[in-house]
Order: C-alpha cells, then structure tokens, then sequence
C-alpha cells in the first residue's frame, strides 16, 4: 500500500478525491470518441462518482503528434447547448510564457467564431450555444478541464 494510499484510508473524507476517469463513463452524441495515443483523459467526477457532489468536471491532457483530420472525419465537439453555465479551460505548458497555450482552440460561441492561443477559461452560459470545438497544431501537452453545475454531465 503507497503513502497515499494509506493517508487516504485513515481520512474520513478521502470519499471526495477523484484520481481516475468513470468507469463507463458514456458521453453524449455531441462529443466524438478522443484518439487515447493523443488524448489522456485524467479524471472525471460528477454525483455518480462522490455522491452529493452538485457539479461534474472532467480534466484531460491534449498531446503533440496528432495527425490532422481528413477531410469529413468529425473530431472535437459538436455544436450543442446546456441548461446550466459551463466553465470550459485550455492550458499550455510553456514556462517561459505562460499565456502561451503551445496550441490553437477553435470554439464557436452562439454562432460566432473565435480562434485562440492563450491559455484561457471562458464561461458559456445557461443556454447559449456552443461548438463546434476543436484543439489543433498542437505543439506542447495542453491541459483541458471542464466544470458546471450539474450533477450529470449532458
């Protein structure tokens, strides 16, 4: 047994900490099925996962060497919407810069396109569309969380 394993053990509260994905997590229609040599998701945690819990975020890693898509292949997320605000973020992992995010997000936002290279985080409302959403011309692992305030993700 590791040290955290035994300190989480010994802790009453050790029920709230999330270091996996959900086993048979099952994403909506929106979403496309993520290449894992690319893509490793980290941890997903919503009221299935630690009961009570009032909100879901989902946390993975975005990694160089992704070919490009071909043409008609559906990456990313579709365009959908939410009956509650979600934070969405995107960060990279330049030291030298730390706004440089070593990548570049498309994200349409209510039909508007935006095209980012920043770290950033941005809230969508309660019922605004959004997507679709891709990351591209990765060049450094990037950090991807998601949160809102549902006890689902949907």
């Amino acid at each position: 047994m590791s040290l955290l394993d035994e300190q989480l053990a010994a802790n009453k509260n050790s029920k709230y900490f999330v270091f996996s994905d959900k086993a048979d997590l099952k994403l909506p229609p929106w979403r496309h099925a993520l290449d894992p040599e690319y893509v490793k998701r980290l941890v997903y945690l919503d009221s299935e996962v630690v009961p009570g819990a009032e909100f879901y975020c989902e946390a993975m890693w975005f990694l160089p060497g992704r070919p490009a898509p071909k043409p008609g292949e559906k990456t990313g997320v579709l365009e959908h919407v939410h009956p509650y605000g979600e934070l969405i973020g995107f960060f990279g992992f330049n030291y030298e810069n730390i706004h440089d995010l070593g990548a570049e997000v498309e994200i349409w936002i209510d039909g508007e396109r935006h095209i980012i290279n920043e770290t950033f985080v941005a809230f969508v409302p309660p019922g605004v569309r959004h997507g679709p959403l891709q990351l591209r011309n990765i060049v450094r692992p990037v950090m991807h969380l998601t949160a809102g305030p549902a006890k689902m993700y949907m």
